[in-house]
């Protein structure tokens, strides 16, 4: 064992930062926010190490018709340590097929719009 956590948990880490925004939504009374991952990629600029305290801030640097990007930093201890894009796909729940993106959630998600120059 190397003393630092796998790259595995990188992405489990992003997903939570998702899911969090999910029940953001559900309590700004959007129950229709439904969404796949379709592409993720990750940077590692530097090991997060056992017990490190881990935090994932995230950013909305894209809405389109029926997808959103999202941009990520992991950091440790205050320091970053790995960077990230997402890219998330709006589906139909009953057909699971790609679906526009649903008024209220573009709003939504325009909240937390960034401008890409400043990520």
């Amino acid at each position: 064992m190397l003393g630092h956590i796998n790259n595995a948990a990188y992405v489990q880490y992003l997903e939570v930062a998702r899911m969090q925004l999910v029940t953001e939504a559900r309590l700004a009374g959007i129950p229709n926010f439904n969404f796949v991952l379709a592409h993720i990629s990750l940077d590692f600029k530097r090991e997060i190490k056992l017990g490190q305290r881990v935090q994932v801030e995230t950013k909305i640097v894209r809405i389109g018709k029926s997808s959103f990007e999202m941009a990520y930093q992991v950091l440790a201890d205050g320091v970053v340590c790995t960077t990230a894009r997402s890219v998330q796909v709006g589906i139909d729940p009953q057909t699971m097929s790609s679906a526009v993106l649903p008024d209220p959630v573009r709003e939504f998600l325009s909240r937390f719009l960034t401008p890409q120059e400043e990520v």
